[in-house]
């Protein structure tokens, strides 16, 4: 009898390579083949979901988008009628920063796809959704959470979404000299401080 695969389990397993490929190596260095070896599988079980590194590139960006906006969705949630909108606007800022394990992965991949978007059309659209959504959320939480005046809201999004991918980057690119628990202690401070305003 032959073997039944699960595609969905198929799919993320080829993600998952997709995004070890970049973490190791750049996303200039993925192609079928890598992908294919970094999963274990022949490159003809890589073909059969993606027909090319396009194809490839392109969904596991859309991946790695939808992987965030799902956790970030499960803090929101808890927002609505919540007396600790600080704590839970932490949370969601920190699911954008290089944390823990799964979110320094994420936001390796990240940096990959808005800095290769610039002058890769098959990456302009998702690093245009990643920048789009780290300024949408950015919004939010200055908006839902009541932190500023609203004729202040504009200037004090931008001022976060800035902070966030300036904390991003460097933490990515130096862990050392800045650790999670001071990544996250810099969004608590910038939180309270606008809080204050």
């Amino acid at each position: 009898m032959p073997k039944v695969v699960d595609t969905g389990e198929r799919r993320q397993r080829i993600f998952e390579a997709v995004f070890d490929v970049v973490v190791e190596a750049g996303i200039g260095q993925v192609t079928l083949r890598a992908v294919a070896d970094a999963a274990g599988l022949a490159i003809g079980s890589v073909r059969h979901y993606f027909s090319s590194r396009d194809e490839l590139i392109g969904a596991a960006s859309e991946e790695v988008i939808e992987r965030i906006t799902a956790r970030i969705a499960e803090h929101r949630d808890r927002l609505d009628g919540s007396k600790d909108r600080l704590a839970i606007a932490e949370d969601m800022l920190c699911e954008l920063l290089p944390l823990t394990e799964l979110t320094s992965r994420e936001v390796l991949v990240w940096l990959e796809i808005v800095t290769s978007g610039r002058t890769d059309p098959v990456l302009s659209a998702s690093a245009d959704r990643l920048f789009t959504g780290s300024r949408t959320l950015a919004g939010l939480i200055v908006m839902h959470a009541e932190l500023v005046p609203k004729s202040e809201s504009v200037l004090e999004t931008e001022r976060l979404a800035a902070m966030i991918d300036g904390l991003a980057l460097r933490a990515s690119l130096h862990p050392d000299q800045l650790p999670p628990a001071l990544a996250r202690s810099v969004v608590r401070r910038h939180l309270r401080q606008l809080s204050k305003a």
